[in-house]
Protein backbone atom coordinates (compact mmCIF):
# COMPACT_ATOMS: atom_id res chain seq x y z
CA UNK A 1 0.00 0.00 0.00
CA UNK A 2 0.98 3.48 -0.96
CA UNK A 3 2.27 6.64 1.85
CA UNK A 4 -1.20 8.30 2.33
CA UNK A 5 -0.48 11.40 0.96
CA UNK A 6 -2.16 14.02 -1.19
CA UNK A 7 -1.05 14.60 -4.83
CA UNK A 8 -1.41 16.90 -7.39
CA UNK A 9 -0.15 17.55 -10.73
CA UNK A 10 -1.08 19.14 -14.13
CA UNK A 11 -3.20 16.92 -16.08
CA UNK A 12 -3.19 18.55 -19.25
CA UNK A 13 -0.48 18.68 -21.84
CA UNK A 14 2.21 21.65 -22.03
CA UNK A 15 1.25 24.41 -24.05
CA UNK A 16 -1.36 27.11 -24.99
CA UNK A 17 -4.91 25.24 -25.04
CA UNK A 18 -8.81 26.33 -24.28
CA UNK A 19 -8.79 24.32 -21.14
CA UNK A 20 -6.34 23.01 -18.94
CA UNK A 21 -6.55 20.67 -15.77
CA UNK A 22 -5.20 20.72 -12.29
CA UNK A 23 -6.14 17.49 -10.61
CA UNK A 24 -5.98 16.91 -7.03
CA UNK A 25 -6.17 13.44 -4.50
CA UNK A 26 -6.03 12.46 -1.18
CA UNK A 27 -7.30 12.95 2.02
CA UNK A 28 -6.68 16.53 2.32
CA UNK A 29 -7.86 17.13 -1.82
CA UNK A 30 -11.32 18.42 -0.43
CA UNK A 31 -9.46 20.66 2.08
CA UNK A 32 -6.99 22.22 -0.37
CA UNK A 33 -9.77 22.84 -2.79
CA UNK A 34 -11.79 24.99 0.26
CA UNK A 35 -9.00 27.22 0.59
CA UNK A 36 -8.69 28.31 -2.93
CA UNK A 37 -11.66 27.70 -4.66
CA UNK A 38 -14.42 30.14 -4.46
CA UNK A 39 -17.95 30.08 -5.87
CA UNK A 40 -21.34 32.00 -5.12
CA UNK A 41 -23.24 28.47 -5.08
CA UNK A 42 -21.89 27.73 -1.87
CA UNK A 43 -20.54 29.04 1.18
CA UNK A 44 -17.28 26.01 1.80
CA UNK A 45 -16.62 23.96 -1.09
CA UNK A 46 -16.65 21.31 1.27
CA UNK A 47 -20.52 21.32 0.72
CA UNK A 48 -19.41 20.91 -2.68
CA UNK A 49 -22.23 18.26 -4.53
CA UNK A 50 -19.78 15.00 -5.65
CA UNK A 51 -19.51 15.61 -9.58
CA UNK A 52 -21.22 18.63 -10.03
CA UNK A 53 -19.37 21.12 -12.16
CA UNK A 54 -18.78 24.99 -10.12
CA UNK A 55 -18.47 28.45 -11.52
CA UNK A 56 -15.80 30.53 -9.59
CA UNK A 57 -11.98 32.09 -8.77
CA UNK A 58 -9.03 30.47 -7.73
CA UNK A 59 -7.71 32.70 -5.29
CA UNK A 60 -4.75 32.67 -2.83
CA UNK A 61 -3.95 35.96 -0.54
CA UNK A 62 -6.98 37.79 -2.24
CA UNK A 63 -5.40 36.94 -5.51
CA UNK A 64 -7.66 35.65 -8.21
CA UNK A 65 -5.11 33.42 -10.45
CA UNK A 66 -8.12 32.18 -12.58
CA UNK A 67 -11.47 31.90 -12.75
CA UNK A 68 -12.92 28.53 -14.11
CA UNK A 69 -15.03 25.30 -12.89
CA UNK A 70 -13.92 22.69 -10.19
CA UNK A 71 -15.27 19.55 -9.91
CA UNK A 72 -15.27 17.24 -6.39
CA UNK A 73 -15.31 13.48 -6.87
CA UNK A 74 -16.11 11.59 -3.96
CA UNK A 75 -14.02 8.49 -1.96
CA UNK A 76 -14.20 5.50 -2.79
CA UNK A 77 -16.15 6.47 -6.20
CA UNK A 78 -13.68 8.74 -8.21
CA UNK A 79 -11.09 7.54 -10.58
CA UNK A 80 -8.17 7.15 -7.72
CA UNK A 81 -10.65 5.85 -5.22
CA UNK A 82 -9.52 8.41 -2.86
CA UNK A 83 -11.10 12.52 -2.66
CA UNK A 84 -10.43 14.05 -6.13
CA UNK A 85 -10.80 17.68 -6.82
CA UNK A 86 -10.08 18.78 -10.36
CA UNK A 87 -9.70 22.61 -11.34
CA UNK A 88 -10.66 23.37 -15.27
CA UNK A 89 -8.96 26.54 -15.69
CA UNK A 90 -7.85 28.53 -19.13
CA UNK A 91 -4.87 26.20 -20.94
CA UNK A 92 -2.16 29.17 -19.93
CA UNK A 93 0.81 27.26 -18.82
CA UNK A 94 1.84 29.85 -16.31
CA UNK A 95 -1.81 30.10 -14.71
CA UNK A 96 -1.62 26.26 -14.11
CA UNK A 97 1.77 26.45 -12.88
CA UNK A 98 0.43 29.08 -10.35
CA UNK A 99 -2.41 26.68 -9.48
CA UNK A 100 -0.13 24.39 -8.91
CA UNK A 101 2.54 26.07 -6.97
CA UNK A 102 -0.45 27.05 -4.02
CA UNK A 103 -1.70 23.40 -4.45
CA UNK A 104 1.37 22.51 -3.35
CA UNK A 105 2.06 25.28 -0.59
CA UNK A 106 -0.78 23.92 1.06
CA UNK A 107 0.14 20.26 1.72
CA UNK A 108 0.07 18.49 -1.28
CA UNK A 109 3.38 16.64 -2.79
CA UNK A 110 3.81 16.43 -7.18
CA UNK A 111 2.64 13.76 -8.34
CA UNK A 112 5.28 11.22 -10.48
CA UNK A 113 4.76 9.63 -13.28
CA UNK A 114 1.09 7.39 -13.43
CA UNK A 115 0.96 7.60 -9.74
CA UNK A 116 -3.07 8.38 -9.63
CA UNK A 117 -3.31 5.17 -12.08
CA UNK A 118 -1.18 3.48 -9.61
CA UNK A 119 -3.72 4.49 -6.50
CA UNK A 120 -6.42 3.38 -8.91
CA UNK A 121 -4.91 0.22 -9.02
CA UNK A 122 -3.79 -0.52 -5.46
CA UNK A 123 -7.51 0.77 -4.61
CA UNK A 124 -9.14 -2.23 -6.53
CA UNK A 125 -10.32 0.48 -8.81
CA UNK A 126 -9.41 -1.53 -11.76
CA UNK A 127 -6.69 -4.36 -12.28
CA UNK A 128 -3.22 -3.92 -13.95
CA UNK A 129 -4.27 -4.84 -17.56
CA UNK A 130 -7.35 -2.33 -17.53
CA UNK A 131 -4.49 0.03 -16.41
CA UNK A 132 -2.09 -0.71 -19.04
CA UNK A 133 -4.76 0.29 -21.51
CA UNK A 134 -5.23 3.81 -20.20
CA UNK A 135 -1.54 4.06 -21.42
CA UNK A 136 -2.81 2.33 -24.58
CA UNK A 137 -5.40 4.68 -25.33
CA UNK A 138 -3.64 7.19 -25.02
CA UNK A 139 -0.81 6.32 -27.08
CA UNK A 140 -3.29 4.57 -29.60
CA UNK A 141 -1.86 5.40 -33.27
CA UNK A 142 -4.90 4.26 -35.47
CA UNK A 143 -8.91 3.55 -34.78
CA UNK A 144 -8.34 -0.43 -34.24
CA UNK A 145 -5.72 0.08 -31.85
CA UNK A 146 -8.22 2.00 -29.81
CA UNK A 147 -11.24 0.38 -29.71
CA UNK A 148 -8.86 -3.24 -28.51
CA UNK A 149 -7.65 -0.66 -25.89
CA UNK A 150 -11.06 0.46 -24.89
CA UNK A 151 -12.29 -3.05 -24.99
CA UNK A 152 -8.92 -4.08 -22.26
CA UNK A 153 -9.75 -1.21 -20.52
CA UNK A 154 -13.63 -2.61 -20.19
CA UNK A 155 -12.15 -5.84 -18.64
CA UNK A 156 -12.40 -7.96 -21.88
CA UNK A 157 -8.87 -9.16 -21.12
CA UNK A 158 -9.39 -9.52 -17.15
CA UNK A 159 -12.77 -11.14 -17.83
CA UNK A 160 -10.04 -13.79 -20.55
CA UNK A 161 -7.31 -14.37 -17.92
CA UNK A 162 -9.41 -14.85 -14.78
CA UNK A 163 -11.30 -17.54 -16.43
CA UNK A 164 -7.98 -19.22 -17.45
CA UNK A 165 -7.40 -19.46 -14.19
CA UNK A 166 -10.03 -20.48 -12.74
CA UNK A 167 -10.24 -23.59 -14.92
CA UNK A 168 -6.57 -24.00 -13.69
CA UNK A 169 -7.13 -23.72 -10.29
CA UNK A 170 -10.43 -26.42 -10.02
CA UNK A 171 -7.80 -28.52 -12.49
CA UNK A 172 -5.24 -28.00 -9.32
CA UNK A 173 -8.07 -28.82 -6.56
CA UNK A 174 -8.77 -32.15 -8.52
CA UNK A 175 -5.35 -33.53 -8.30
CA UNK A 176 -4.46 -31.95 -4.75
CA UNK A 177 -7.97 -34.57 -3.37
CA UNK A 178 -6.11 -37.46 -5.45
CA UNK A 179 -2.65 -36.41 -3.34
CA UNK A 180 -4.59 -35.81 0.05
CA UNK A 181 -6.86 -38.89 -0.39
CA UNK A 182 -5.48 -42.10 -2.64
CA UNK A 183 -7.32 -44.66 -0.94
CA UNK A 184 -10.40 -42.92 -2.80
CA UNK A 185 -8.40 -44.60 -6.57
CA UNK A 186 -9.88 -40.55 -8.17
CA UNK A 187 -6.83 -40.76 -10.39
CA UNK A 188 -7.72 -41.85 -13.79
CA UNK A 189 -11.05 -40.11 -13.54
CA UNK A 190 -9.15 -36.73 -12.62
CA UNK A 191 -6.45 -37.59 -15.60
CA UNK A 192 -8.75 -38.37 -18.23
CA UNK A 193 -11.11 -34.74 -17.44
CA UNK A 194 -7.89 -32.54 -17.00
CA UNK A 195 -5.56 -33.82 -20.31
CA UNK A 196 -9.28 -32.73 -22.22
CA UNK A 197 -9.86 -29.64 -20.57
CA UNK A 198 -5.51 -28.83 -20.70
CA UNK A 199 -6.06 -29.33 -24.37
CA UNK A 200 -8.63 -26.51 -24.72
CA UNK A 201 -6.70 -24.14 -22.31
CA UNK A 202 -3.68 -25.13 -24.16
CA UNK A 203 -5.56 -24.27 -27.64
CA UNK A 204 -7.18 -20.91 -26.37
CA UNK A 205 -3.57 -19.39 -25.51
CA UNK A 206 -2.28 -20.50 -28.40
CA UNK A 207 -4.65 -18.81 -30.52
CA UNK A 208 -4.36 -15.61 -28.69
CA UNK A 209 -1.00 -15.54 -29.02
CA UNK A 210 -1.12 -16.07 -32.78
CA UNK A 211 -3.69 -13.23 -32.78
CA UNK A 212 -1.34 -11.11 -31.29
CA UNK A 213 1.59 -11.32 -32.88
CA UNK A 214 0.18 -10.60 -36.06
CA UNK A 215 -2.22 -7.67 -33.85
CA UNK A 216 1.13 -5.56 -33.18
CA UNK A 217 0.49 -4.58 -36.75
CA UNK A 218 -2.73 -2.71 -35.08
CA UNK A 219 -0.93 -1.40 -32.47
CA UNK A 220 2.40 -0.62 -33.70
CA UNK A 221 1.82 0.18 -37.64
CA UNK A 222 3.03 -2.11 -40.55
CA UNK A 223 6.84 -1.19 -40.84
CA UNK A 224 6.19 -0.08 -44.68
CA UNK A 225 9.16 0.15 -46.38
CA UNK A 226 10.46 1.66 -50.03
CA UNK A 227 12.79 -0.21 -52.13
CA UNK A 228 14.43 0.15 -55.52
CA UNK A 229 17.17 1.65 -56.85
CA UNK A 230 18.22 5.52 -57.51
CA UNK A 231 16.10 7.71 -59.17
CA UNK A 232 13.02 4.77 -59.70
CA UNK A 233 10.61 7.45 -57.60
CA UNK A 234 10.67 6.27 -54.22
CA UNK A 235 10.92 9.53 -52.45
CA UNK A 236 8.38 11.03 -54.96
CA UNK A 237 5.67 7.84 -54.29
CA UNK A 238 6.19 8.82 -50.34
CA UNK A 239 5.26 12.14 -51.16
CA UNK A 240 2.52 11.43 -53.48
CA UNK A 241 0.76 9.13 -50.17
CA UNK A 242 1.56 12.01 -47.59
CA UNK A 243 0.21 14.66 -50.16
CA UNK A 244 2.95 16.54 -48.77
CA UNK A 245 6.70 17.60 -50.13
CA UNK A 246 8.41 15.42 -47.38
CA UNK A 247 11.37 13.76 -49.07
CA UNK A 248 13.99 15.78 -51.55
CA UNK A 249 12.95 14.61 -55.17
CA UNK A 250 15.79 15.59 -57.89
CA UNK A 251 16.56 13.83 -61.13
CA UNK A 252 20.10 13.33 -59.57
CA UNK A 253 20.21 9.73 -58.11
CA UNK A 254 21.42 8.53 -54.86
CA UNK A 255 19.51 12.15 -53.41
CA UNK A 256 18.37 9.93 -50.49
CA UNK A 257 21.13 9.06 -48.31
CA UNK A 258 19.12 8.55 -45.21
CA UNK A 259 15.84 6.82 -44.08
CA UNK A 260 12.99 9.07 -43.77
CA UNK A 261 10.09 7.54 -41.96
CA UNK A 262 6.49 8.90 -41.87
CA UNK A 263 3.33 7.90 -40.93
CA UNK A 264 -0.29 7.24 -43.03
CA UNK A 265 -3.34 5.61 -41.85
CA UNK A 266 -5.34 2.92 -43.94
CA UNK A 267 -8.41 1.82 -42.88
CA UNK A 268 -7.84 3.02 -39.24
CA UNK A 269 -4.38 0.83 -39.13
CA UNK A 270 -1.26 3.25 -38.92
CA UNK A 271 1.63 2.23 -41.45
CA UNK A 272 5.17 3.51 -41.02
CA UNK A 273 6.44 4.29 -44.68
CA UNK A 274 10.18 4.36 -44.55
CA UNK A 275 11.35 5.88 -47.80
CA UNK A 276 15.43 4.31 -48.37
CA UNK A 277 18.46 5.07 -50.02
CA UNK A 278 18.32 3.62 -53.57
CA UNK A 279 20.38 0.27 -54.00
CA UNK A 280 23.40 0.27 -56.16
CA UNK A 281 27.64 0.21 -55.78
CA UNK A 282 28.03 3.35 -53.27
CA UNK A 283 29.92 5.68 -54.30
CA UNK A 284 31.01 7.43 -51.33
CA UNK A 285 30.89 6.32 -47.93
CA UNK A 286 27.94 8.69 -47.13
CA UNK A 287 25.65 7.00 -49.55
CA UNK A 288 27.31 3.70 -48.26
CA UNK A 289 26.10 3.77 -44.90
CA UNK A 290 22.46 4.99 -46.47
CA UNK A 291 22.45 1.79 -48.33
CA UNK A 292 23.21 -0.51 -45.84
CA UNK A 293 20.21 0.98 -43.64
CA UNK A 294 18.14 0.36 -46.29
CA UNK A 295 18.61 -3.42 -46.49
CA UNK A 296 18.18 -3.50 -42.86
CA UNK A 297 15.03 -1.52 -43.24
CA UNK A 298 14.04 -3.91 -45.72
CA UNK A 299 14.80 -6.88 -43.84
CA UNK A 300 12.75 -5.72 -40.49
CA UNK A 301 10.06 -4.60 -42.47
CA UNK A 302 6.08 -5.97 -42.29
CA UNK A 303 5.38 -4.44 -46.05
CA UNK A 304 7.91 -4.27 -48.87
CA UNK A 305 6.62 -1.45 -51.19
CA UNK A 306 9.31 -2.10 -53.93
CA UNK A 307 9.13 0.89 -56.78
CA UNK A 308 10.76 0.20 -60.12
CA UNK A 309 10.94 2.34 -62.65
CA UNK A 310 8.92 1.47 -65.84
CA UNK A 311 10.22 3.65 -68.59
CA UNK A 312 13.88 1.72 -68.53
CA UNK A 313 14.73 -1.74 -68.76
CA UNK A 314 15.85 -3.51 -65.62
CA UNK A 315 19.12 -3.18 -64.09
CA UNK A 316 20.94 -5.66 -61.78
CA UNK A 317 19.77 -3.69 -58.75
CA UNK A 318 16.22 -3.90 -60.33
CA UNK A 319 16.35 -7.83 -60.60
CA UNK A 320 18.65 -8.32 -57.03
CA UNK A 321 15.16 -6.71 -55.18
CA UNK A 322 12.32 -8.36 -57.19
CA UNK A 323 13.87 -11.89 -56.72
CA UNK A 324 13.79 -11.18 -52.74
CA UNK A 325 10.42 -10.56 -52.63
CA UNK A 326 8.92 -14.17 -53.01
CA UNK A 327 7.73 -15.33 -49.88
CA UNK A 328 7.66 -11.75 -48.34
CA UNK A 329 4.50 -9.31 -47.75
CA UNK A 330 4.93 -6.70 -50.75
CA UNK A 331 3.82 -4.87 -53.41
CA UNK A 332 5.45 -4.11 -57.02
CA UNK A 333 5.02 -0.76 -57.88
CA UNK A 334 6.17 0.32 -61.75
CA UNK A 335 6.08 3.71 -61.82
CA UNK A 336 6.43 6.56 -64.19
CA UNK A 337 3.10 5.45 -65.81
CA UNK A 338 3.24 8.76 -67.58
CA UNK A 339 6.12 7.69 -69.80
CA UNK A 340 6.69 5.09 -72.24
CA UNK A 341 6.81 1.37 -70.64
CA UNK A 342 9.51 -0.93 -71.53
CA UNK A 343 8.72 -3.06 -68.52
CA UNK A 344 6.26 -5.60 -68.01
CA UNK A 345 4.11 -7.72 -66.05
CA UNK A 346 5.63 -11.05 -67.32
CA UNK A 347 9.54 -10.05 -66.81
CA UNK A 348 7.75 -8.92 -62.56
CA UNK A 349 6.21 -11.86 -62.62
CA UNK A 350 9.47 -13.83 -63.79
CA UNK A 351 11.26 -12.43 -60.79
CA UNK A 352 9.26 -11.88 -57.75
CA UNK A 353 6.73 -14.84 -58.25
CA UNK A 354 3.36 -14.66 -60.03
CA UNK A 355 1.51 -13.92 -56.77
CA UNK A 356 2.88 -10.41 -56.18
CA UNK A 357 0.49 -7.93 -56.50
CA UNK A 358 1.30 -5.11 -59.12
CA UNK A 359 0.01 -1.48 -59.47
CA UNK A 360 1.44 0.77 -62.11
CA UNK A 361 0.66 4.55 -61.36
CA UNK A 362 2.63 8.00 -61.77
CA UNK A 363 4.20 9.14 -58.39
CA UNK A 364 5.15 12.50 -60.03
CA UNK A 365 1.76 13.24 -61.32
CA UNK A 366 -0.17 11.48 -58.94
CA UNK A 367 -2.18 8.74 -61.60
CA UNK A 368 -2.85 5.33 -59.84
CA UNK A 369 -2.10 6.55 -56.33
CA UNK A 370 -5.61 5.52 -55.48
CA UNK A 371 -5.23 2.07 -56.98
CA UNK A 372 -2.16 1.34 -54.28
CA UNK A 373 -4.46 2.83 -51.81
CA UNK A 374 -7.14 0.67 -52.53
CA UNK A 375 -4.55 -2.44 -52.59
CA UNK A 376 -3.39 -1.62 -49.27
CA UNK A 377 -6.40 -1.10 -47.68
CA UNK A 378 -7.29 -4.27 -49.04
CA UNK A 379 -4.33 -6.05 -47.56
CA UNK A 380 -5.02 -4.07 -43.90
CA UNK A 381 -8.79 -5.03 -44.08
CA UNK A 382 -7.40 -8.93 -43.93
CA UNK A 383 -5.35 -8.04 -40.94
CA UNK A 384 -8.42 -5.88 -39.12
CA UNK A 385 -11.51 -8.81 -39.62
CA UNK A 386 -9.05 -11.36 -38.68
CA UNK A 387 -7.25 -9.79 -35.90
CA UNK A 388 -8.96 -6.12 -34.62
CA UNK A 389 -12.19 -7.48 -33.71
CA UNK A 390 -10.97 -9.91 -31.35
CA UNK A 391 -9.45 -10.19 -28.25
CA UNK A 392 -5.39 -10.25 -28.72
CA UNK A 393 -2.68 -8.87 -26.38
CA UNK A 394 -1.05 -5.36 -26.67
CA UNK A 395 1.85 -5.41 -25.01
CA UNK A 396 5.34 -7.21 -25.03
CA UNK A 397 4.58 -8.21 -20.71
CA UNK A 398 1.59 -9.73 -21.23
CA UNK A 399 2.25 -11.79 -24.35
CA UNK A 400 5.70 -13.11 -22.66
CA UNK A 401 3.43 -13.81 -19.42
CA UNK A 402 1.26 -15.43 -21.42
CA UNK A 403 4.08 -18.21 -23.47
CA UNK A 404 5.58 -18.72 -20.28
CA UNK A 405 1.63 -19.92 -18.81
CA UNK A 406 1.47 -21.73 -22.15
CA UNK A 407 4.99 -23.32 -21.51
CA UNK A 408 3.90 -24.83 -18.00
CA UNK A 409 0.33 -25.73 -18.99
CA UNK A 410 2.65 -28.02 -21.96
CA UNK A 411 4.74 -29.43 -19.41
CA UNK A 412 2.04 -30.58 -17.37
CA UNK A 413 -0.12 -31.84 -20.51
CA UNK A 414 3.22 -34.33 -20.91
CA UNK A 415 3.32 -35.18 -17.16
CA UNK A 416 -0.50 -35.98 -17.50
CA UNK A 417 -0.11 -38.15 -20.40
CA UNK A 418 3.43 -39.87 -18.88
CA UNK A 419 0.75 -40.55 -15.96
CA UNK A 420 3.26 -38.75 -13.79
CA UNK A 421 2.31 -38.29 -9.57
CA UNK A 422 0.07 -35.70 -9.11
CA UNK A 423 2.35 -33.44 -7.22
CA UNK A 424 4.62 -32.79 -10.51
CA UNK A 425 1.07 -31.78 -12.17
CA UNK A 426 0.69 -29.22 -9.84
CA UNK A 427 3.69 -27.78 -9.78
CA UNK A 428 3.20 -26.74 -13.29
CA UNK A 429 -0.29 -25.82 -13.29
CA UNK A 430 0.52 -23.65 -10.29
CA UNK A 431 3.08 -21.84 -12.16
CA UNK A 432 1.01 -21.21 -15.36
CA UNK A 433 -1.70 -19.92 -12.72
CA UNK A 434 1.08 -17.47 -11.28
CA UNK A 435 1.94 -16.33 -14.37
CA UNK A 436 -1.65 -15.83 -15.62
CA UNK A 437 -2.04 -13.69 -12.25
CA UNK A 438 0.98 -11.35 -13.09
CA UNK A 439 -1.29 -10.10 -15.96
CA UNK A 440 -3.81 -8.71 -14.43
CA UNK A 441 -1.66 -8.15 -11.11
CA UNK A 442 -2.86 -10.35 -8.93
CA UNK A 443 0.56 -12.01 -8.28
CA UNK A 444 3.14 -9.21 -8.70
CA UNK A 445 5.40 -7.59 -6.80
CA UNK A 446 5.90 -3.84 -5.95
CA UNK A 447 9.18 -3.44 -8.31
CA UNK A 448 7.22 -4.59 -11.35
CA UNK A 449 4.64 -2.18 -10.35
CA UNK A 450 6.63 1.22 -10.19
CA UNK A 451 8.22 0.17 -13.24
CA UNK A 452 5.02 -0.30 -15.39
CA UNK A 453 3.67 3.33 -14.00
CA UNK A 454 6.82 5.03 -14.46
CA UNK A 455 5.63 4.58 -18.48
CA UNK A 456 2.98 6.80 -18.40
CA UNK A 457 3.07 10.33 -18.41
CA UNK A 458 2.69 13.21 -15.12
CA UNK A 459 -0.67 13.50 -14.19
CA UNK A 460 -2.39 10.57 -15.08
Amino acid sequence: MYEQTTIAAIATPPGEGGIGIIRISGEDALEIANNIFFTRRISSFKEAVPYMMYYGRVTHESITIDRGLAVYMKAPHSYTGEDVVEFQIHGSIEALRAVLEVVLRLGAIPADRGEFTKRAFLNGRIDLTQAESIMDIITAKGKVALEQAQSHLSGALSTYVRKVREELKEFITKLEVTIDYPEEDLEDLTFEEISESLQQVDSSLTQLLARSERGRFIQEGFKTVLIGRPNAGKSSLLNALLQEERAIVTDIPGTTRDTIEETIRIGGIPLILMDTAGLRDAENQVEAIGIERAKKSMNEADLILAVVDGSVPLTTEDEHILSSLEGRRAIVIINKYDLEQVVTTKQIHSLAGNDIPLVHLSARYGSGIEELETLLHQMLSMEDLDVGRKLFLMNLRHMELAKKALDAIKRAEEAVAQQMPADCIVVDLTESFRFMGEIIGDTVDDELIDSIFKNFCVGK
